[in-house]
């Protein structure tokens, strides 16, 4: 049987390369790279598969490239994106070198959704490039069967070629359980866990919502089966898992699957805590006591602007004030809140992102994670920032603030990476915020995780990394 590693190359600080979304971590939170585990079933029926995640095993690329040698793998499914490629693809080519050049390689990433076959040919180690990672492409690839590929960018006799299916828009689909085993580590850290282990789970891919600056637009939308989530939760349950991550991008959005899950959550006991992404108009009361008897303990919410015109421009589908009222029903129910802000889109001033930090510290959020703008591959907002000379041909990228790809039409990068440091330590810093964060720990092991969270945050917005 030929062997297939997973793997999460080296980096130099904590990167988060899944699900199309390449950045550097702002806290300590890392968790299971989602394209490699919902890759690692399907793998698993045709091959021998091996994981190694370099990245939250903090391993040096010599000790890394060591460890792949010694596996001699026959194939290696990898993560890049645009916050690493730049030392990801050098580190790959020298391995597949080092392997004797045998070896297939192929990659998962934001970087491929844009200009996929200009990759492949500028970096002739690369064999193959999925677009979608729960569907059969890298296995039926390796299979060597090209007649049945959906979404893949590949080699063949010399030549790069294209399979691209139109993307689905509200079907299910089911998978074979992704390999949890394979990716059991402690050092995995997720910052709104609220007990551990915890685990990563997929119930649907992409969403069906069209922010123009989101890359998720782009991917269509399709789901799971309620069986199918089921049964890989049980055995998470069964392996001691006390925590999930659901990972979908807008968790709720087909309301009557949706709740035949949560209902099947409380039947069963499972006593699983969870936290999840969602929007402020999917839900109403009766469905946030759904979530909350299921499990649900934080929901991460998308805020992005106190500007009604950046709102609207940018397709994200409601007002603000749609915003604070879900916010106060999300705290009613007993569920904490997390509210997510864009910082840096073309229209921004700094009249426009100081208001946006007022807003997140005006409104009843638990948590605020501010990132800056960034033109994504395959994003209409990179489109416009081309359109508008805001970016050149930028392939690296990252969305924490730690360096800004995008100025906007009258602020500087730096005037954007300020700010974006300004809003991280107004809303955390402030003593009303901080008494009230200590006073709603559940646990010590809760207490000093958000503490070991809240200094790095600050550290590394302060300056000191």
């Amino acid at each position: 049987m030929k062997r297939v590693l997973l793997l999460n190359p080296p980096a130099p600080d904590l990167v988060v390369r899944d699900y199309y979304c390449s950045k550097t971590t702002r806290s300590n939170y890392i968790f299971e790279p989602v394209d490699l585990l919902m890759q690692s079933g399907r793998l698993a029926r045709h091959f021998d598969v091996a994981v190694l995640d370099a990245v939250v095993d903090r391993l040096d690329e010599e000790t890394c490239r060591r460890r792949i040698l010694a596996l001699r793998p026959d194939a290696i499914l990898f993560l890049t994106g645009a916050v690493s490629w730049n030392y990801d693809f050098p580190f790959l080519r020298d391995v597949k070198e080092r392997l004797g050049g045998t070896t297939t390689f192929i990659g998962s990433g934001d970087v491929f959704l844009d200009d996929t076959e200009r990759w492949l040919e500028e970096n002739p180690f690369i064999d193959a490039a999925i677009l979608d990672f729960v569907n059969d492409d890298a296995t039926l690839f390796l299979l060597g069967r090209k007649d049945a590929l959906e979404t893949i960018v590949f080699r063949a006799g010399g030549v790069i070629r294209a399979a691209r299916r139109p993307r689905a828009r509200g079907a299910a689909f089911e998978c074979p359980l992704p390999r949890h085993d394979l990716f059991v580590n402690p050092r995995y850290h997720f910052s709104f866990a609220r007990s551990r282990p915890f685990a990563t789970v997929l119930t649907d891919f992409g969403c069906p919502y069209s922010c123009s600056f989101c890359v998720m637009s782009g991917l269509g939308f399709k789901f799971r089966g309620v069986d199918n989530v089921m049964e890989e939760l049980r055995r998470l349950k069964a392996a001691g898992v006390r925590e999930i991550f659901f990972i979908d991008q807008t968790w709720g959005v087909r309301r009557e699957r949706n709740l035949a899950l949560c209902r099947r959550m409380t039947e069963e006991r499972l006593d699983l805590g969870w936290t999840t992404f969602t929007r402020v108009d999917v839900f109403t009361p009766e469905i946030l006591a759904a979530w909350r008897r299921a499990g649900c303990h934080t929901l991460i919410l998308g805020v992005e602007s106190a500007s009604a015109d950046t709102l609207q421009a940018y397709r994200k589908g409601y007002h603000r004030d749609k915003i604070a009222h879900g916010l106060r029903m999300v705290r009613e129910a007993g569920i904490r809140t997390v509210g997510t802000f864009i910082l840096g889109l073309p229209e921004d001033t700094r009249e426009t992102v100081e208001a946006t930090i007022r807003l997140a510290c005006a409104l009843p959020l638990d948590f605020a994670s501010f990132s800056v703008a960034v033109p994504r591959f395959g994003t209409p907002l990179r489109e416009q920032a081309r359109a508008e000379g805001l970016i050149g041909d930028t392939r690296v990228m990252d969305q924490s603030g730690a360096t800004v790809a995008m100025a906007t039409r009258v602020l500087t990068r730096e005037e954007v990476r300020r700010l974006t440091r300004k809003a991280v330590l107004r809303f955390y810093l402030r003593p009303s915020y901080l008494i009230r964060r200590a006073l709603s720990t559940r646990s010590w092991w809760e207490l000093i995780t958000q503490a070991r969270e809240g200094l790095a945050l600050a550290a590394r917005n302060i300056g000191f990394r």
